[in-house]
């Protein structure tokens, strides 16, 4: 399936779908878990050279006792990629990160914005711009069929300017009314260790439940999927689902999706993942 066609499918989404999320996760820096939101989804292709491949994907439930908070993850071991190998301008946000270490910035009052020096991040105006700072061989990207969207690449780094992980993250993406959003990761040589955990949290003030599903594509690539299952039959649903291809974790998430439209999603998730493992 060509990209085109994917994104086309996307668009047969209803736009309820943009308008209700479950509460987000928290992001923990020892373990690389980052906060993510339920919501549409594109798709971003890593080929050509491969810097060691990523291996498959597990899902579990989590519960934090004594808490309110229940949840899951996904666990992904990805190769770490040389930080040689990264050749655009990104090679200088380590010395940013070093001079934010030594420089912090103070969280401004009566705000939820925090200045995490340990992140550097820029804005783009379109994703080939994104890619190119970046910089990676093998690092193709679709032309992406929507008006407009928002799309940044951030590094996360320790107080010596040492970048252990890349993301390219591209949200707010509009055509038709229908929104989506993604993520791309890679971790670097200079990562703690190869194990990169996503997923997310919710409390029991919105009560959910979750269920895992595996596709296989006809490549014989697996795509791990977690379905969030709400309480209530006029709830929506939420849905993400898991690749790991060559040396990257994509991830493609669905959020607010009407339970009747549960098919629809689910199909919209197997044709993403037979486009990446064409690729």
């Amino acid at each position: 399936m060509k990209e085109i066609e994917f994104m086309e499918k996307i668009n047969d989404l209803d736009p309820a779908l943009l308008e209700d999320r479950p509460a987000a996760g928290k992001r923990s820096r020892s373990k690389l878990i980052r906060r993510f939101a339920l919501a549409a989804a594109a798709v971003l292709l890593l080929a050509g050279t491969v810097y060691g491949v990523a291996k498959g994907i597990e899902l579990r439930k989590t519960d934090s006792p004594g808490t309110e908070e229940q949840g899951f993850e996904a666990r992904v071991q990805l190769p770490l990629v040389p930080r040689s190998s990264f050749t655009g301008e990104i090679r200088t946000a380590g010395e940013k990160i070093a001079e934010q270490y030594q420089n912090p910035v103070s969280q401004p009052m009566f705000s939820s914005y925090y200045a995490d020096p340990g992140t550097y991040a820029l804005s783009f105006a379109t994703i080939d711009e994104a890619a190119a700072y970046i910089g990676l061989e093998g690092f193709k990207l679709p032309t992406f069929p929507f008006d407009e969207y928002d799309c940044s690449v951030s590094a996360h780094g320790d107080e010596k300017g040492r970048v252990d992980m890349v993301q390219l993250t591209a949200e707010r993406i509009v055509r038709n009314d229908i929104g989506a959003q993604l993520y791309v990761t890679i971790l670097t040589d200079a990562a703690p260790q190869s194990e990169y955990v996503s997923g997310g949290v919710w409390t029991y003030e919105f009560p959910r439940d979750v269920e895992f599903r595996h596709y296989t594509t006809p490549g014989g690539k697996d795509c791990a999927i977690a379905v969030l299952k709400p309480e209530y039959d006029n709830d929506y649903l939420g849905m993400t689902g898991y690749m790991a291809a060559g040396s990257a974790l994509y991830e493609l998430n669905l959020g607010a999706v009407p339970q009747e439209k549960y098919d629809v999603a689910m199909q919209i998730l197997r044709d993403w993942a037979d486009a990446l493992d064409k690729e």
